[in-house]
């Protein structure tokens, strides 16, 4: 008699469960819908990731997002000013909850920043910017690390087990949203970048009467010589109608 007791007492109710799976489905549905983002455009996705992040957890009045760019995690965007102080500081320092969530791929809690000694500098900072905690998710996707989105909390132990649980699943439709604007970025930029260095050996070719190859390989090594890029060499060219160092030799005239 005593253990049906406590098996009753310790088991969910099914209508509990229910609740909380439709709630669950609800907020997939509903985030799923908010990062969609027209052309899959990096800024304006950065920028529906905060938002919503912020929106959907009622404890949180901020939220900031860090990405790991060429091996550094770099503050991308914020919805208020407490997150871009404190991820600029977290930038400076190269410690803090946020970037040791992308570092070790785990969910970081700061129940209060008063008593948390795991990073005095930095929730000393927090401190000073009115945030008593904060929850870290890491983003990453095919085991990759892109970084770390956070939200803040003027408030003592302002987050639960449930909005835990809650920003790991909206970490994950965040990284997948996310990477996929990275991918789009980068093919528009493919893109501008060989139709910017086809109009600068068009110019070359017209110029000095020589072929494709030739006109590619003023510009390639010009950008060797001055240590820029290819597309800068070619965008000068496009701009001024000049070489940034000396013109094509007679060599590459086929004189």
């Amino acid at each position: 008699m005593v253990l049906q007791e406590v098996e009753q007492l310790s088991l969910p109710k099914q209508d509990d469960v229910a609740e909380v799976v439709a709630e669950t489905l609800g907020a997939v549905e509903t985030l799923a819908r908010a990062l969609h983002v027209k052309d899959a455009r990096l800024q304006p996705t950065l920028d529906a990731i905060v938002a919503n992040a912020a929106a959907a957890h009622p404890a949180a009045c901020d939220a900031g997002l860090i990405l790991l760019v060429r091996g550094k995690l770099v503050p991308q965007a914020t919805t208020g000013r407490r997150p871009q102080v404190l991820d600029i500081k977290q930038q400076e320092t190269g410690e803090g909850p946020c970037i040791e969530a992308a570092r070790q791929q785990t969910v970081i809690t700061i129940s209060d920043t008063r008593d948390d000694m795991r990073w005095p500098e930095f929730t000393a900072a927090a401190r000073a910017c009115d945030v008593r905690s904060m929850l870290c998710a890491p983003l990453w996707i095919d085991e990759r690390c892109i970084g770390a989105l956070t939200l803040y909390s003027p408030q003592r132990a302002a987050f639960s087990r449930q909005d835990e649980r809650l920003i790991e699943l909206f970490a994950v439709l965040a990284a997948l949203a996310l990477a996929e604007a990275q991918r789009a970025e980068q093919l528009r930029e493919a893109i501008l970048n060989r139709d910017v260095i086809g109009q600068a050996k068009g110019i070359l070719m017209e110029r000095y009467k020589v072929g494709d190859e030739a006109a590619f390989s003023a510009l390639a090594r010009t950008s060797q010589a001055l240590n820029v890029k290819l597309t800068a060499v070619a965008r000068h060219l496009i701009r001024t109608g000049e070489f940034l160092s000396a013109p094509m030799s007679h060599h590459d005239s086929g004189k």
